[in-house]
């Protein structure tokens, strides 16, 4: 895996997100998971959202500490504009597990604290085939370390960075079978992969910045994110589509078992079914 950079960044992040219905809507009711998690690497700075037409609101903390914000438009509305504006600094410390034996690993107290985090439902099932690489894989990983690795290796170098072979419904086979997919497919096969072997793994969403020598102040198009973290007396951090360690220029927005538990932005409404979505995201470099 490609390690990080000692510096630390300071990074504006712009979230569009459109709703345009096929008819009037007469109420929305929405969960919006796009501010910057507060953590000891991320200090927020500043974070708003902007929700169009005007809507009552509450910020709350979901069972993974995530910030959710609960929207609810009660007013008849042809289109929905949330915008997310946050500013972070970013400063991750290069941080070492307790390097955890295979025995200290499969201990009954760490099986017991982390069992939501070792279990493979549909979505992070990695399927037969690669199931069979991760065991052979396994028979020489003399630490779960280098099981990480070892599988993020695989994942990265067998599955292509495609979009559209793949859905945010797809399980994780689905990728290994056709060697394309997204970051989200190569994160959740991973997962799958260490949970089969008694490593508990959790999922992660974000955002990159795309471009890291661009001038301070310029903002860059980019999307949506998403990487791993896994157990190993501490968590740790690596991103199976680029191989890379997260660095400081990963803004970590929420965290969950799987996509299901991460969705940015979700919601429903009455009125004349169907919408049309559209969503922009902008990151620039303050500092």
């Amino acid at each position: 895996m490609v390690g990080r950079c000692a510096v630390s960044a300071t990074l504006r992040l712009v979230h569009t997100t459109g709703y345009t219905y096929n008819g009037p809507a007469t109420a929305s009711y929405n969960e919006a998971r796009l501010a910057p998690l507060a953590t000891a690497d991320q200090t927020i700075l500043h974070h708003r959202l902007e929700v169009s037409p005007s809507a009552w609101s509450q910020a709350w903390t979901d069972y993974w500490g995530t910030q959710v914000t609960s929207f609810e438009v009660h007013e008849e509305h042809d289109e929905l504009q949330v915008v997310a504006i946050s500013t972070v600094t970013v400063d991750r410390k290069t941080v070492a597990g307790d390097e955890l034996t295979w025995d200290e690993l499969a201990a009954p107290a760490v099986r017991d604290e982390f069992d939501e985090l070792l279990e493979i439902g549909d979505r992070v099932d990695p399927g037969s085939d690669f199931l069979q690489v991760v065991r052979e894989l396994r028979g020489t990983a003399t630490t779960p370390a280098a099981l990480v690795d070892a599988v993020v290796g695989r994942v990265h170098g067998s599955v292509s960075y495609v979009q559209g072979r793949t859905t945010v419904r797809s399980p994780a086979r689905d990728a290994w079978a056709t060697g394309e997919g997204t970051c989200q497919d190569m994160a959740h096969l991973v997962i799958g992969a260490l949970r089969s072997q008694g490593i508990p793994a959790r999922y992660v969403s974000g955002y990159v910045l795309p471009d890291r020598d661009a001038p301070l102040g310029e903002s860059i198009t980019s999307a949506s994110h998403a990487w791993i973290q896994w157990w190993d007396g501490a968590w740790l951090g690596v991103d199976p589509a680029s191989g890379r360690v997260p660095d400081d220029f990963y803004i970590e927005m929420a965290r969950g078992r799987d996509y299901t538990d991460v969705v940015p932005l979700r919601g429903i409404f009455t009125g004349s079914p169907g919408s049309k979505m559209n969503a922009a995201v902008e990151i620039s470099r303050l500092a």
